[in-house]
């Protein structure tokens, strides 16, 4: 019965030390991204055209100044209703890697703090660089 109980206590042990989740934080006067406290990447913001503030463009940097990927704004114009519908527009990111220039569109809008939670969450930075198996996998995501 105690073998059992070290064998059950061992293996919930292990679970948790490898499911912690990363605190990921974006620091908005410095434009650091931290991953556990750790200095991560930069992020750059600027308005998107036409937002007037609201939405804006990201740039993702590693710690070294040197770009790794653009978010740029856009919206699609769709027609819920077929041709003879109301216009609707739909806000979206698409995500440009500049290394390989592939891109990947994620639905909606984004807060700087969401850009680098995206980044982050999905491993695409490693050692100043994208990693390119992690892009792959975020090309299959997005």
């Amino acid at each position: 019965m105690i073998k059992n109980f070290l064998i059950i206590f061992t293996l919930l042990l292990n679970l948790n030390i490898h499911g912690q989740k990363k605190k990921i934080t974006y620091d908005k006067e410095t434009g650091i991204i931290q991953v556990n406290s750790e200095d991560y990447a930069q992020l750059a913001k600027e308005n998107a055209p036409g937002q007037l503030g609201i939405n804006k463009n990201f740039t993702i940097s590693n710690l070294e100044g040197d770009e790794l990927i653009y978010m740029v704004f856009k919206q699609r114009s769709t027609y819920p209703n077929g041709p003879y519908g109301k216009e609707e527009l739909k806000p979206y990111y698409q995500m440009t890697f500049l290394e390989s220039n592939r891109s990947s569109n994620r639905n909606g809008t984004m807060s700087a703090g969401g850009a680098a939670k995206i980044v982050a969450k999905n491993n695409l930075i490693k050692d100043g660089k994208i990693d390119a198996a992690a892009e792959k996998k975020f090309h299959i995501k997005y």
